[in-house]
């Protein structure tokens, strides 16, 4: 454990905090998790894309769950989510187009947080291998708005990544306005001819701010929980079981409780 960065060790003592013995015991007992009372797939792909400053060792258990209900699930391949997000797109490109190959149909993408930013960008560039996004706690709409320690650490990482390729700041890398591959399909607008996206999103997530996820063209749906917490929620593999099964795919927005005032949709970093 003493040679795993920093931040890795930092993601992994919030998750012990974010979901409690007793919270994770009746989440891995529960019939969601079994795979009962919820729709199941018939055999389509589903490649996960995991977290900023994380990798597929954070999502065996969705995985695994997909698997159990009746997908072809697949991870992405990448052992720790930090590099650029233009090479990083880059190297998924072609692992999305074995996936869909391999079983000769369009990819639901599934991604938690900047793997959801990512799964965004792959919707506009290769729409012909896409059945469907499914973003979790994801800053579509907005990148940038985490909490100032999360943006800290996430901007030393891919400075010292950068450093070995000093060019790509002329194209304002950590910006939004990026002029790489990546930046340009992430601020694609959605369109009726692209395939659906969905945004998984909670009003109390302790990294990113909720409105942020909320994406125009896409079908928004609050679910219960925190940010590292979803990943271990019964109510969101609930949500995520009906939208792998196509009842998401309009756009709009689903509230859990009463919709939040203008003023709280509106809210400023």
């Amino acid at each position: 454990m003493s040679d795993l960065p920093l931040a890795v060790k930092q993601l992994g003592s919030a998750a012990l905090r974010v979901r409690g013995p007793v919270a994770m015991t009746r989440f891995l007992r529960s019939d969601v998790l079994a795979g009962k009372g919820i729709p199941h797939g018939t055999g389509q792909p589903v490649l996960l894309l995991p977290p900023a400053v994380a990798g597929d060792w954070l999502m065996p258990v969705m995985l695994q769950w997909l698997r159990r209900i009746g997908y072809q699930a697949h991870s992405s391949q990448i052992s720790l989510h930090v590099d650029c997000s233009d090479r990083t797109m880059s190297r998924i490109v072609p692992r999305l187009e074995q996936v869909a190959e391999q079983h000769e149909a369009k990819v639901t993408l599934v991604g938690h947080s900047r793997g959801g930013l990512l799964s965004r960008a792959l919707l506009t560039a290769r729409p012909d291998l896409v059945e469907r996004v499914i973003c979790l706690a994801s800053p579509i709409h907005e990148p940038f708005a985490v909490t100032n320690l999360t943006l800290a650490k996430a901007a030393d990482l891919a400075r010292s990544r950068l450093q070995k390729d000093p060019a790509r700041l002329t194209m304002g890398c950590l910006t939004t306005a990026c002029a790489c591959t990546y930046g340009r399909f992430f601020r694609t607008a959605l369109t009726p001819g692209l395939p659906p996206l969905i945004a998984l999103f909670t009003r109390h997530d302790e990294v990113v701010r909720w409105q942020a996820c909320l994406e125009d063209g896409a079908r928004n749906i609050e679910i219960r929980g925190t940010h590292l917490g979803l990943l271990a929620s019964r109510n969101v593999y609930t949500t995520l079981a009906h939208a792998l099964a196509g009842e998401y795919d309009e756009p709009g927005i689903t509230w859990q409780g009463e919709p939040p005032s203008l003023a709280e949709l509106a809210a400023a970093l």
